[in-house]
């Protein structure tokens, strides 16, 4: 495209800005300014694909749906897989397309599809109240639990887009695996994490290890947050050596341990205002990073406070908890955990020889000491 006089004249040096007298200074365009722009067309291309004989009002409630589920976080996931794309590219010494931009985004827009799948469906098993400062989808009195529906929904929407706009990419076939495997992890993460209370629903501290928890994380958390938008960031690079994948999978993992232990601290810390949701891990039995600590630690005495408080829906009790991990001092233990986390996954990082440390670097900078 060529530029108008008027823009040539305002140009300076290298292409850098000089702003005209008077006129107001441009705002710089985020990369997810760009993400985002597109998010309606796909909704569009979504309904377009839905079968004539849908009733109109049944296409305004999967529009609704995807708006109120989808937008609202901080998009990570989604903006890592064009930032993949493009460094991977680049370092094979190409160069982008827009049509190849394109998919990076609509790819990434999948994995968000695919996070507001788990959490729809994931907010209901926990009982949660709110999501990213709203209620949660399942929540509103006009869904309740259609949101069970919703969240397949949800998913559906993922292969719709993926068909349409990655159909004629080479490596298609690859796209639509990863994203059925990691979807398959994610969800037996999710067993391992529901079915850590015993059959009938009783606490039993007993299945609270270090080991299942890891578990979890790796199967709930880490391999759709961290290495799937990389991953198939490669895919659409082009990238075909297992090694680059092993790579990937060892790095984003590690990520993905960090993330889920941070979520943890969080949960119970953070101003529910500042995380955009109340967190609800102590009543929900959860094997948390944090409890799985006490436990390793406590006395006899400490055990009987998280025996006779863990796991029950009140305030009070809630507030036992709380007042136990202070006194563990189990913050400071997660600012232990959190440097020397963060040391080891940049000497993996620095290790790395066939995806750029830029990838990595950028993600790893995106989670280091979260707030949200």
């Amino acid at each position: 495209r060529t530029r108008s006089p008027r823009r040539e004249a305002t140009m300076g040096k290298r292409g850098a800005s000089t702003a005209v007298a008077g006129s107001p200074a441009k705002k710089e365009k985020k990369p997810i300014d760009g993400f985002l722009a597109i998010f309606d067309q796909l909704v569009q291309d979504v309904l377009a694909e839905l079968d004539e004989d849908i009733p109109a009002e049944a296409k305004a409630y999967v529009k609704k749906m995807c708006d109120y589920t989808c937008l609202g976080g901080k998009m990570t996931r989604g903006l890592t897989v064009g930032q993949t794309v493009e460094a991977m590219v680049k370092h094979k010494g190409g160069s982008m397309t827009d049509k190849l931009a394109m998919q990076g985004q609509v790819v990434g827009w999948g994995i968000e599809w695919l996070q507001a799948c788990f959490l729809v469906l994931d907010d209901i098993m926990d009982d949660s109240i709110t999501r990213r400062g709203q209620p949660c989808w399942y929540k509103n009195k006009e869904v309740g639990k259609m949101a069970i529906n919703d969240g397949l929904i949800l998913e559906s929407c993922i292969y719709i887009l993926l068909k349409k706009h990655c159909g004629d990419h080479k490596e298609y076939a690859a796209l639509v695996d990863i994203f059925h495997q990691v979807a398959t992890q994610t969800e037996m993460g999710q067993l391992l994490d529901m079915t850590t209370e015993d059959p009938e629903g009783k606490l039993d501290f007993t299945r609270f290890t270090m080991k299942r928890y890891k578990s979890i994380v790796k199967f709930k958390t880490a391999f759709y947050s961290f290495y799937l938008p990389v991953a198939s960031g490669l895919i659409l690079a082009g990238v075909n050596d297992p090694k680059a994948f092993k790579e990937t999978r060892d790095i984003t993992l590690a990520m993905g341990e960090y993330f889920q232990i941070q979520d943890d601290v969080l949960d119970c810390y953070a101003d529910p205002e500042t995380l955009g949701k109340i967190g609800t891990d102590i009543q929900d039995k959860k094997c948390s990073w944090l409890c799985v600590k006490a436990l390793e630690k406590a006395t006899p005495a400490q055990m009987k406070v998280l025996n006779a408080n863990y796991g029950q829906w009140d305030d009070k009790k809630v507030a036992n908890i709380k007042k136990l991990y202070l006194e563990m001092k189990l913050k400071e233990d997660f600012d232990k955990y959190e440097e020397e986390s963060y040391k080891s996954i940049q000497g993996m990082i620095a290790k790395t020889k066939y995806v750029p440390k830029g990838v990595f670097e950028d993600f790893l900078a995106k989670i280091y000491k979260r707030q949200k």
